[in-house]
């Protein structure tokens, strides 16, 4: 009998989940996969079924996961970047695809980066076939990533610059506007450490006008925010 592979879709849209599922269900139909599905829509959510997973000793094997989810509750977990992080952290040999809207460069390398996916696809190019192509390739360990991805690769326009979650949290805060004299507090570092994160964000992101608008407006644009 085959060994089911458990998956967990994370992703807000219940049409994008649905999509999954159906790709899932015809895997199970026309192949040698079986597969044991589960979802979560949000950071919370997705946090607390990975780690009863963990708890119970029934490991997820293959993640979908989209990287614009709502924030956990207490902010430890700002999108999906940092979900993709944790499930690093407890599972070794799992497979990750990433499925998202977001085509800038920057912000791919800083997906690639953090989390290194097996699988990676823009939602703008993908559809149905990909989903199948992209699920049968990462089981068989081959990479899959839709056209900008692979460009990008190819291109060797991936960058080694990464921005941490205090980075991200900053830019969160930021972009909620969140006074400059609560943000020690909130990020735990020091005022001076603060602003040199914030100089470092605005040379990162070669901003001419060294402000927070034009430092929000631009992280919002590559979707840090």
């Amino acid at each position: 009998m085959t060994t089911p592979i458990k998956t967990l879709i994370i992703d807000d849209h219940v049409p994008i989940v649905e999509a999954f599922e159906r790709s899932l269900s015809h895997l199970n139909s026309n192949s040698h996969f079986v597969f044991e599905v589960d979802s979560a829509t949000d950071c919370d959510s997705a946090i607390l079924k990975i780690e009863e997973s963990i708890k119970e000793d029934k490991s997820y094997h293959l993640f979908f996961l989209d990287i614009s989810l709502p924030p956990s509750e207490d902010r430890k977990f700002l999108c999906g970047e940092d979900v993709g992080r944790r499930i690093r952290e407890l599972y070794k040999n799992a497979k990750i695809i990433v499925f998202t809207h977001h085509s800038d460069s920057f912000r791919i390398s800083n997906i690639f980066n953090s989390i290194n996916p097996e699988g990676f696809l823009i939602k703008s190019e993908a559809g149905f076939s990909h989903f199948i192509d992209a699920i049968k390739n990462v089981l068989n360990d081959t990479p899959y990533y839709t056209k900008t991805v692979l460009e990008l690769l190819r291109n060797n326009m991936v960058s080694d610059l990464v921005l941490d979650e205090k980075d991200r949290m900053l830019l969160h805060e930021l972009s909620k506007g969140t006074k400059m004299k609560d943000l020690p507090r909130i990020i735990n570092l020091s005022m001076g450490g603060i602003e040199h994160r914030k100089r470092n964000l605005i040379e990162i992101f070669n901003i001419k006008k060294k402000d927070d608008k034009s430092l929000i407006e631009l992280a919002r644009e590559k979707g840090f925010v």
